[in-house]
């Protein structure tokens, strides 16, 4: 791996750490919302070798800070390219990365490449009873400090999903997933001790559902035949509105798809991203 860079870029009132490496076309790896850079061991290298690689810890996550005042992770993103230099990106979005991925796009269109978007969730969708029903035991787990307990259910829901349980998964990567996730709960205990409220994400108008027609970039959607059905509809949903995406089931792999079986995704994200340099060029070709 060449190149490699670290630091910590000033955005929009905070510092987002960030790492930066390997040359060629920029390809940005968002990360999944009980996750940080670290999800992206390996792969980060491994696509290093081929182009220039980011991968950043949100606003709130990991080594990033978290202050006290509304923010727009879209946005955010579109200051650290500014910061690093970088007009444009293929941009590859898992779960509440994919969320930010699609926003990024509908706001900053000309900036964005390709989309890869593995299991990516919405703030638009209307979650089901039973997503829900998690969620709020979650939270009061979360505040009432029993992280082990509200991982459970996180995990089961999210990593696990509808159709195995967390005995059926690789304990390493459930391992990996307990220590990121834990740490967003610390985080987000701490931020609350320090200002008394956590800090809201300012609301897109009209939202991202209402502008996916507008997206002329090449777009991949994975989606897991494990997964939550709220994440495969909102997969489905996106594949479909999005013109020209095309939408690729895993039957054997739930939310998690980057992490679940990484070498295969590589596979996937190579291909994806070759794929979408040459459309582009053909595009520009017939441009002349």
């Amino acid at each position: 791996m060449t190149n490699h860079e670290t630091g910590f870029a000033p955005v929009n009132g905070t510092e987002l750490y960030y790492e930066r490496a390997g040359s060629g076309d920029a390809v940005v790896l968002l990360h999944t919302g009980n996750g940080n850079t670290t999800i992206w061991d390996g792969q980060f290298e491994d696509l290093a070798e081929d182009y220039t690689v980011v991968r950043y810890d949100c606003r709130g996550f990991g080594r990033s800070g978290y202050p006290d005042e509304p923010y727009q992770s879209a946005d955010d993103l579109a200051a650290l390219l500014d910061h690093l230099g970088i007009e444009r990106a293929h941009v590859i979005g898992p779960s509440f990365g994919g969320r930010i991925a699609v926003e990024f796009a509908v706001l900053h269109p000309a900036r964005v490449r390709s989309l890869l978007l593995a299991a990516p969730v919405s703030r638009e969708h209307e979650w089901t009873d039973e997503v829900n029903t998690n969620r709020m035991a979650e939270e009061d787990l979360i505040w009432a400090g029993d992280d082990d307990k509200a991982l459970d259910i996180s995990l089961g829901s999210w990593v696990a999903g509808p159709k195995r349980t967390l005995a059926d998964m690789d304990p390493t990567l459930i391992a990996r997933l307990r220590i990121t996730a834990t740490a967003g709960y610390d985080r987000r205990r701490r931020t609350v001790a320090e200002t008394g409220n956590e800090p809201d994400e300012l609301e897109l108008v009209p939202n991202a559902a209402e502008r996916l027609g507008s997206l002329q970039v090449p777009t991949l959607v994975l989606i897991g035949g494990m997964d939550q059905p709220d994440a495969i509809e909102i997969g489905e949903r996106l594949a479909r509105d999005i013109p020209g995406a095309r939408a690729e089931y895993i039957d054997d792999l739930g939310h998690m798809i980057t992490m679940e079986r990484p070498e295969e995704f590589l596979q996937k994200a190579r291909a994806f991203l070759a794929e979408a340099a040459r459309a582009e060029a053909a595009r520009a070709e017939a441009a002349r």
